[in-house]
């Protein structure tokens, strides 16, 4: 196998090694709130927040080792793309902000998301948890997705001109 065949393979099995680094850390953060949930839209939205902030990090710190570096049509989309993403993702936090403020309103919409067999205090543990992980994960990714357009951008530039770096 020449050179290049082994850089292929390489960077191939990082992605791999990295999606299944993402998957395990996504159900580390989950884990402890599937069984305190019925309705499990917010933990969906956390497991997207999760996979969003370790994939665009990737792309910002170790772009040159992922299959993007030279894969110019692959930045131009993920620049583009990351538009309407930073508007979609803003949307999913105002949503999970929406659901916070709910619970003063009345326990009877916000209790349809819980176990029925919840005890007060669980449910302030639960959500306490919960706000603490989704707060975090959700405007890290934020921040991340509106840095790395910038990055590629740059990466862009560079292989475009031939500067010799990524």
């Amino acid at each position: 196998m020449d050179n290049l065949g082994k850089q292929r393979v390489g960077k191939l099995l990082m992605e791999l090694v990295w999606w299944i680094l993402t998957g395990i850390v996504a159900w580390m953060v989950a884990k402890p709130l599937w069984s305190e949930f019925v309705k499990y839209e917010y933990i969906y939205e956390l497991i997207l927040f999760v996979v969003i902030l370790i994939t665009y990090t990737r792309y910002l710190f170790l772009l040159k080792y992922t299959f993007l570096a030279q894969f110019q049509v692959g930045k131009f989309i993920l620049i583009f793309a990351s538009i309407p993403l930073v508007f979609y993702l803003i949307n999913l936090f105002f949503g999970y902000q929406d659901f916070l403020e709910r619970q003063s309103e009345g326990m009877e919409t916000y209790q349809l998301y819980f176990r029925a067999d919840m005890s007060f205090s669980e449910h302030g543990e639960v959500i306490k948890y919960l706000s603490k992980v989704y707060s975090f994960f959700a405007l890290c990714a934020i921040i991340v997705v509106i840095m790395s357009p910038f990055r590629l951008l740059i990466s862009y530039w560079r292989v475009y001109n031939k500067v010799g770096t990524v």
